[in-house]
């Protein structure tokens, strides 16, 4: 099984490179954690004899898409008829609660042969194909331009350079940085070493969290610690409310 990438990151990544544009810093952006994102609608489709794509919309606006190997061609009769049970048992429910509580939902469910192998499917994998589905936001960090602080003269010296360039390339620390800092509305500003990473002591962060129904990310720039706050602070705001009117 393989995953597929959520419809809010293309509007993160455009708001993160204009972002960066704005404040000549690095913009920076997070996906919303979809563990907590109420499912809508499930839909399956064949994509080839052993494969099926599952699209799943999500609260927010947000969307997952699942590939799903199965044992050879399933009729259009048991496919459709699998897509409404998934539908009936599971709509409303949470990513998580869906993930938790899949095997019990759909262990009475009276269907044909065929249907009844796939669903033993989502029953068996049910915890991989749903955990998949809420990725971690770690997954979902989007950048603007690096060139921006690479132009800018504290990064002039190879030294500097290079932890600009681990920085870019490390998603995973930057994700853990960026989720810390969510929880409600206001800027939130870090310089040097308040980040709690030595890695992160040549820059500053100022971020703000956005909003997409149910679910919310952060927003923000990375910087070196001498930029001017009052004009990054307010940009940083604006995009935040701008992101949440769009995803609203």
């Amino acid at each position: 099984m393989q995953g597929g990438g959520s419809a809010i990151e293309n509007i993160l990544r455009r708001a993160a490179q204009s972002l960066g544009v704005l404040t000549q810093e690095l913009g920076v952006a997070l996906g919303p954690r979809l563990d907590r994102a109420a499912l809508r609608q499930v839909e399956l489709v064949r994509v080839s004899s052993d494969r099926l794509l599952m699209v799943l919309s999500l609260s927010g606006g947000a969307v997952r898409t699942i590939f799903v190997e199965v044992p050879g061609i399933i009729a259009d009769e048991a496919l459709i008829g699998v897509t409404i049970v998934l539908n009936e048992r599971l709509a409303g429910l949470t990513l998580d609660q869906v993930r938790t509580s899949l095997a019990s939902r759909l262990r009475d469910v009276a269907t044909t042969p065929q249907a009844a192998e796939l669903l033993n499917i989502f029953v068996q994998e049910g915890e991989q194909v749903f955990g998949r589905a809420a990725a971690d936001p770690l997954d979902t960090v989007v950048l603007g331009q690096p060139s921006l602080l690479a132009d800018k003269p504290e990064f002039a010296s190879g030294e500097r350079l290079r932890q600009l360039i681990e920085l870019t390339e490390t998603r995973q620390q930057l994700g853990r940085m960026l989720e810390t800092r969510g929880g409600g509305p206001g800027i939130s500003i870090t310089i040097g070493n308040e980040h709690g990473d030595p890695r992160l002591e040549p820059f500053t962060v100022v971020t703000a969290e956005y909003n997409a129904g149910s679910l919310s990310g952060v927003i923000g720039v990375i910087g070196p610690t001498r930029m001017p706050y009052d004009k990054v602070i307010a940009l940083v705001d604006h995009t935040s409310r701008l992101v949440s009117n769009l995803l609203c």
